[in-house]
């Protein structure tokens, strides 16, 4: 992933995200399994009950050092719509970034936080 961005990069994933991983079952136990990687950073939740979409879409808004990892369509349509916050997917089996100004990315620091 760092080869992709030419940055350096931590890769985090919130409790919202864990949790619902955890509900969806057999069908996303690769994806859970590369979650708790340790390298992965946890991001803790404070509220209860949102969907794991409205998580990251309400952390970024507020956070914009944040590239947002996912092939999920709708969450892909809402960070669009948030100035600032590039997207991260994977087409035809390689990477692809959906780049942003320059000028608007990362917290300030030269370090970014992907969202899967």
């Amino acid at each position: 992933m760092m080869d992709c961005l030419y940055a350096k990069c931590t890769p985090c994933i919130t409790d919202c995200v864990m949790a619902e991983l955890e509900k969806l079952g057999q069908k996303y136990r690769v994806a859970l399994r590369i979650a708790k990687d340790p390298r992965f950073e946890r991001l803790p939740c404070t509220h209860k009950g949102t969907y794991a979409d409205d998580c990251i879409v309400d952390r970024v808004t507020q956070h914009k050092c944040y590239i947002v990892a996912t092939c999920d369509r709708d969450l892909k349509r809402r960070i669009r719509k948030i100035p600032g916050v590039p997207i991260m997917y994977i087409t035809r089996h390689k990477y692809s970034i959906e780049w942003i100004p320059e000028a608007t990315i990362g917290g300030g620091d030269g370090h970014f936080y992907v969202f899967s």
